[in-house]
């Protein structure tokens, strides 16, 4: 079994939820990736970081803009996994990977899916909700009906007819066991003395 691989050649950036107060993310940057930013920024790429800009998005349709918290975390790219520590829980995220400027500028490079960290405290919804169940009553099984076999999909024909000619087999078996039971000729008991 061979190891999955260390890059996948394409630009990417995922968040993870831990738990209520933790986020993980991870990602790949190509270096045609890294080539364009280096492009778009021009001079302004000196001395610039490499970022996650964290987005909450809670409860609103995200257009880049209109996030109500956003926050930055310096990274280094060759880490490629980091983890976040988040102040509230049960609120949705996202995040842009990409470059800070000493200007201020943000050029992003990816952005990831969005998330949602669940609440850490139990529900405070106490209402009660009751389900009404209903009960069919279904027949009894007959003990003497053979049991019927049914192929996984993909089988082999070969197979099907030895599950075939094995499941004759059990029925003649249990016809020839009944027909001695009717005929007096059981099976011996054993006697304790």
């Amino acid at each position: 079994m061979s190891n999955p691989p260390d890059y996948y050649g394409r630009t990417e950036t995922v968040l993870m939820v831990v738990h209520p107060f933790l986020l993980f993310a991870y990602w790949e940057v190509t270096p045609e990736s890294c080539r364009q930013a280096h492009e778009t920024m021009g001079p302004e790429i000196d001395g610039a970081r490499a970022i996650l800009r964290m987005y909450d998005i809670s409860l609103i349709h995200f257009d880049g803009t209109n996030a109500h918290q956003v926050f930055d975390i310096d990274i280094g790219l060759e880490a490629r996994g980091w983890y976040i520590p988040i102040w509230t829980a049960d609120k949705s995220y996202c995040a842009d990977l990409g470059f800070l400027a000493r200007t201020g500028r943000f050029h992003p490079i990816s952005r990831s899916n969005v998330i949602h960290n669940p609440r850490a405290t139990p529900s405070t919804r106490t209402d009660e909700q009751w389900m009404r169940v209903r009960f069919t009553r279904r027949r009894k099984p007959e003990p003497m009906r053979a049991l019927e076999y049914v192929n996984a999909p993909g089988t082999d024909r070969k197979l099907s007819a030895e599950a075939d000619s094995l499941q004759r087999e059990r029925r003649q078996q249990e016809r020839d066991a009944s027909m001695a039971q009717h005929l007096g000729g059981g099976l011996p008991t054993s006697r304790q003395g």
